[in-house]
């Protein structure tokens, strides 16, 4: 349920996850009691980068594990050596941990809008923007995991001669190999938070098909050791437990199941959702996701309110943007709209890898009574 609306209980939640199972992963368990090994580069973590850099088409050197998404998107701004104190273009509309990750880069979050069609920032007036001299970085949002032209961003890297780094956070899938939006020169940050479609509970990754960076990026979560006792860089300590790889491995055993619950969850609500509604969904049959947005005609609030009399819960992922965060109150930021816009009409819906057919109905069915509603007001 989206913070503030008060409602009868809620007894379908906009969100469950599910993880690989306890069975699934004891094997690797063992294999840590006979190895003694718990941390520190483990085989297990070995393997794992491994089976990941297999699944996104890359060498296992391009892929570096760390502790969550977050430190991943501090660390591979840290590993481009960015002057401390510089602005970073990014949009607002996204979730806060962009921000706090920019911020704890030491950099200072600078907040643009984004275009209504894409949800992403317009890449024309960002190239003017980076060419001003107290600007370090861009950060682009690919929104909710849902395909975008990276090579759009590579582009413009290129030629504004600043890094980009892509927050790829909820786009495990839709990076695949074989995926719609391969893997891009620009380097490329994944959650594996529990929320998204593959999770291990806290972790993320950093991609760079630049090895050299990439392994920066290893060195940042490792206090800066490089073989020995000697700290070459001031790194801290981010990396990946031989017990989190062991539900990553796990994981990657059933992933071709998790990946059809998934996408048969949205299956679902296609099936069970008029046309217009259908159109205002978040979501594709090329990618799975693991959060089910809509951009409603309407005010969200009030849609909010109409799930919640029926205990249904929903959330606004990214509330209002990171610039109605107390915290990012005092940002610099340009005039936000679009963002505003979305703000008040997008709405996360419930969304489970085991929601039955009927929690879908159920859902559906106050959603076409509220269309109904709202169009003819």
């Amino acid at each position: 349920m989206v913070e503030g609306y008060v409602s009868a209980v809620i007894d379908l939640p906009f969100a469950r996850s599910k993880l690989v199972s306890a069975d699934r992963i004891i094997p690797y368990l063992r294999r840590i009691d006979a190895s003694r090994w718990y941390s520190n580069n483990g085989p297990l973590c070995v393997s794992f980068q491994e089976r990941l850099a297999t699944f996104w088409g890359l060498k296992a050197e391009s892929v570096a594990l760390t502790t969550n998404a977050t430190v991943g998107i501090t660390l591979a701004l840290n590993a481009h050596g960015i002057k401390p104190g510089l602005r970073c273009l990014m949009p607002s509309w996204t979730f806060v941990a962009s921000a706090a990750a920019v911020t704890a880069a030491h950099l200072l979050p600078s907040f643009v809008d984004v275009l209504p069609d894409t949800w992403c920032p317009d890449p024309d007036h960002l190239e003017q923007l980076a060419k001003e001299p107290d600007v370090g970085a861009i950060l682009i949002v690919v929104p909710f995991g849902a395909p975008v032209d990276l090579s759009v961003w590579d582009a413009l890297a290129a030629r504004v001669g600043k890094p980009v780094i892509i927050d790829a956070a909820a786009a495990f899938d839709t990076l695949r190999h074989d995926g719609p939006m391969p893997v891009p020169a620009c380097t490329t940050v994944v959650s594996l938070h529990a929320t998204k479609v593959f999770g291990v509970g806290e972790g993320g990754v950093v991609l760079s098909r630049d090895t050299e960076l990439a392994e920066r990026v290893r060195l940042l979560t490792r206090f800066g050791f490089n073989g020995g006792r000697e700290a070459m860089c001031p790194g801290g300590n981010a990396k990946l437990s031989e017990y989190t790889a062991a539900v990553g491995l796990a994981g990657l055993d059933e992933w071709s199941d998790t990946r059809a619950d998934w996408l048969n969850t949205g299956a679902l609500y296609h099936q069970a959702l008029p046309q217009p509604i259908r159109d205002t969904l978040w979501m594709g049959p090329s990618w799975a996701t693991s959060t089910l947005s809509l951009r409603w005609p309407g005010r969200a609030s009030t849609l909010a309110s109409a799930l919640a009399s029926k205990g249904i819960g929903s959330v606004a992922w990214w509330g209002q943007g990171c610039h109605a965060q107390k915290a990012y109150a005092g940002s610099r930021a340009e005039p936000l709209p679009v963002t505003t816009q979305l703000g008040q009409s997008v709405l996360g819906l419930p969304f489970m890898r085991d929601m039955s057919t009927q929690d879908v109905e159920r859902v559906s069915a106050v959603l076409i009574e509220e269309w109904a509603k709202t169009c003819t007001d």
